[in-house]
């Protein structure tokens, strides 16, 4: 199975633009404050496997006996000159974790569910496109994202009490990336299908949005010539959200911006890679032969607390992809430390990073991979297994990684993490499990 198959598996994105498949990449997730792989807030461990919200067995994570929920897909949406689809609905969760809200895009509406008992308590019509995200704020307020004309999305306000829609505000933009406080959701936007200078949005649980500029970090995507000669630009700053101390940073490919999300104060400060990155390059896309109408860039950020950011990504031109490297970046001094060159993309997990990335030289055609790699963030290697092979993790929970392979069957590889072996292989479904405060489209928020 492929890589880009075995993520639409899971939930993760798939896009078809203009003919250009395999233009699919791994969705960032966020991580909490501590670098610690989220954990379930809700009553009891929940998650999605087919349509459906499950019962799921925490030592096994095999669904259990008892009730269901259908809950549909995730929706579809226009994308970058064609369309994507989600196979996993957006949800959320408040800290008390006794209820959770999920979109039903097949059916246009908004449900809570009792997490405990596993039944709707109630529903709430929304109308309008379809959601994409999600996040429950205090008071009983609901936040929704809702796509719009033209690629854009607009903000809705949820009012669970009286189960109303209080407002709905335009964004101007499209969504790139999400995080959260614990009173707020905050949002990276570029301009809607088209490159331009990237803006951070605030709403709170009353729909009031602010807005910042980053004059000189771009985002956003464009399909550039019609045919045969048409080319995909794309520029994905990676974004992370310290939530206790209201702060974002969104990292460009050699510049990062830091925003104080009280005042909206923006600061830019330079990021140094080491110059030996340039001399590998590497292909994170699928299939190779669409390369040479790809060119960009994408970056992963997560905030680690102790002022600290992991940062990986890629780097896209001419038909040659080449590694960002894992790099923590310590927001103080704005130094920044490489943890492995080979890295295009990352997880975390309890005081690890997990590395992985796969690479193709187009000049000789060779493709190589450095399967998976564990990091603490003193820099040591802790192991690294699967070598050569182009891996990537799809759950992280209790001290274990399910870990793919592109290319080979359905079945997943358990990696202790403590001890850094494999201890088993998993060859039934894995439900998408229901950790942190929720997920959607774009990550968890």
């Amino acid at each position: 199975m492929s890589r880009a198959s075995l993520a639409a598996s899971l939930g993760l994105l798939t896009v078809a633009a203009l003919g250009v498949v395999g233009l699919a990449q791994p969705v960032a997730r966020s991580s909490p404050a501590t670098i610690a792989a989220p954990a379930s807030q809700l009553s009891q461990l929940l998650g999605f496997s087919d349509t459906r919200l499950v019962p799921v067995d925490p030592e096994t994570l095999r669904p259990r006996p008892g009730r269901r929920i259908a809950v549909g897909s995730g929706g579809c949406a226009p994308r970058q000159g064609g369309s994507a689809c989600w196979s996993k609905p957006p949800w959320t969760a408040p800290p008390e974790g006794a209820r959770l809200a999920l979109a039903r895009n097949d059916l246009s509406s908004l449900q809570v569910v009792d997490a405990s008992r596993l039944r709707v308590t109630a529903s709430v019509r929304l109308g309008g496109g379809p959601i994409g995200a999600l996040a429950w704020l205090p008071g009983g307020r609901l936040l929704a994202l809702e796509e719009v004309a033209g690629e854009r999305q607009r903000l809705v306000v949820v009012d669970l009490a009286t189960k109303r829609v209080l407002a709905r505000r335009p964004l101007g933009g499209s969504v790139v990336l999400l995080g959260r406080t614990p009173q707020e959701l905050v949002m990276l936007l570029a301009p809607a299908q088209a490159i331009g200078p990237a803006r951070v949005a605030v709403a709170d649980r009353r729909g009031s949005v602010r807005f910042t500029l980053l004059e000189q970090i771009v985002a956003g995507s464009a399909v550039l010539g019609t045919g045969s000669e048409h080319r995909f630009d794309s520029r994905t700053p990676g974004f992370a959200v310290d939530p206790q101390g209201r702060r974002a940073f969104v990292v460009a490919q050699d510049l990062a911006a830091a925003i104080d999300l009280r005042t909206l104060a923006v600061s830019y400060h330079s990021l140094e890679r080491p110059s030996s990155l340039l001399s590998r390059l590497w292909n994170w896309l699928e299939p190779v032969a669409h390369a040479k109408q790809v060119s960009g860039y994408r970056r992963q950020a997560r905030w680690l607390g102790g002022d600290l950011i992991a940062v990986s990504g890629t780097d896209t031109a001419d038909g040659r992809y080449q590694p960002s490297g894992l790099l923590v970046v310590d927001t103080r001094s704005w130094s920044v430390r490489m943890l492995d060159r080979g890295a295009t993309t990352f997880e975390v997990a309890a005081d690890l990073l997990l590395a992985t990335g796969w690479s193709w030289n187009s000049a000789t055609r060779q493709e190589s991979a450095i399967g998976l790699a564990a990091y603490g963030l003193d820099g040591v290697r802790r192991f690294q297994l699967f070598d050569g092979k182009d891996a990537w993790v799809a759950q992280v929970y209790r001290g274990r990684a399910y870990v793919g392979f592109s290319g080979e069957s359905e079945s997943l590889r358990i990696v202790d993490l403590a001890a850094g072996h494999v201890v088993g292989t998993r060859q039934q479904e894995l439900p998408l499990l229901l950790l942190g405060a929720g997920s959607g489209w774009w990550g968890n928020g």
